[in-house]
């Protein structure tokens, strides 16, 4: 795989993101996932629950359907396991805890394994 060597046209010489790259794609279509929840309502480049809610409902519902996931409390829950300086609103920064937990669910299933237990390793 080659690194991409497309430039912006406004700083020469600067790498434009994303590049060509696979991986670089797919986190730029994360943060515009992000920005597109993240200004509906309070402050630009934050969730609120509301905002964290609709978002996991409409872009994550096949996580949200597995493990009980879908109990009345766990989106509150997680969420404030996620705001971790508690300000009810969550950083892009703590927005990735979630990710992780998003990626992790991807991971089991694409290995057909129990999305419900810990990892083995």
């Amino acid at each position: 795989m080659s690194v991409s060597t497309r430039t912006t046209a406004t700083v020469p010489g600067t790498p434009q993101f994303p590049g060509n790259c696979t991986l670089e794609r797919a986190l730029e279509t994360i943060v515009n996932v992000f920005h597109r929840y993240s200004i509906r309502q309070g402050e630009v480049d934050l969730l609120n629950f509301n905002d964290f809610k609709t978002l996991l409902t409409e872009q994550a519902p096949t996580f949200l359907e597995a493990c009980d996931r879908g109990r009345r409390d766990y989106l509150r829950k997680l969420f404030k396991e996620t705001d971790l300086n508690n300000d009810k609103e969550l950083s892009f920064e703590e927005f990735t805890i979630v990710l992780a937990k998003l990626t992790d669910d991807a991971h089991h299933i694409s290995h057909s394994e129990d999305r419900c237990t810990p990892d083995k390793d």
